[in-house]
């Protein structure tokens, strides 16, 4: 009860208000300090996982060098965003009421979610710029690309369609599985390649296969809203769109060669086997 109180005092005093109407955000005001928290709840993941992963997986983590065990931390704090946020996106696409207003609709489930979203990027943001020589650029723009969209939700823009794209999250639990069982030495394991299918499977469907469905029905949206909507904010939505598409069908051509890589390379120790074996039968 107290806790409420806090929150509503500091969502609803008139400074709060002003501020975030005044940035063109007024439905920003309500949850701002969800976001704060996020923020502070990721970099927390981080610094635990950093912390504690040397006590529960000590070999693996001797082996690794400086960026996997960085990136490997990452990983943890992103794991969990995606776990929260597909859970979250599948009760925000049942909204009914939201499915019927998919440009203007506006939902407080779905904003209290996307609050924790918004404050993930932007420690994403923060922590990928802050080590950009282990990330690149290109981790650089799809936080900042993503930090915007969501963002803008708070419009209000776009939320369903926001719970829609959020589902490409679930590529990236199987991805960090894929590579978090890399790092411990368990490729030649069963799960590892079960994992691997469903991480090509799910990046496919729900990147390349429903990501693009979903960008030609929010052009078309954007193009023909009832509501006027602010020619900048569209062309950020746009934007944005084209470069997560974009940064999307590369890394999934980059999937497929990896894969088609790994392929060749067991058929390859597979074949130095047999020849090792039939010259041990012929001597």
């Amino acid at each position: 009860m107290a806790m409420d109180l806090a929150y509503s005092i500091l969502v609803n005093n008139s400074t709060s208000v002003s501020i975030f109407n005044a940035i063109g955000l007024p439905r920003m005001a309500a949850h701002w300090p969800r976001v704060l928290v996020s923020i502070a709840m990721f970099e927390l993941i981080f610094r635990l996982s950093l912390f504690l992963t040397p006590y529960i997986f000590s070999s693996a983590w001797k082996r690794m060098n400086k960026v996997e065990r960085y990136k490997w931390s990452v990983r943890n704090a992103s794991s969990i965003h995606a776990v929260y946020m597909v859970t979250k996106a599948l009760v925000i696409i049942s909204d009914s009421a939201l499915r019927k207003t998919p440009v203007h609709g506006v939902s407080l489930y779905a904003e209290s979610s996307f609050a924790v979203s918004v404050g993930y990027f932007l420690w994403d943001i923060v922590n990928t710029y802050a080590n950009i020589d282990m990330n690149g650029w290109g981790f650089m723009i799809h936080a900042i690309m993503s930090f915007s969209v969501y963002l803008l939700s708070f419009l209000p823009l776009l939320q369903y369609y926001g719970a829609c794209f959020m589902m490409f999250e679930v590529s990236t639990i199987f991805l960090n599985i894929h590579l978090a069982l890399e790092d411990l030495g368990l490729k030649e394991y069963i799960l590892y390649y079960i994992n691997g299918m469903a991480l090509v499977s799910s990046f496919f469907f729900a990147r390349i296969v429903y990501g693009t469905i979903l960008s030609i029905n929010v052009w078309k949206e954007l193009a023909n809203s009832v509501v006027p909507i602010n020619p900048l904010t569209a062309n950020i939505v746009r934007l944005a769109n084209m470069v997560l598409m974009g940064l999307s069908y590369h890394w999934f051509s980059v999937i497929i060669m990896t894969a088609k890589r790994n392929a060749l390379d067991a058929d390859l120790i597979r074949a130095l086997k047999e020849m090792d074996q039939t010259d041990i039968k012929t001597e």
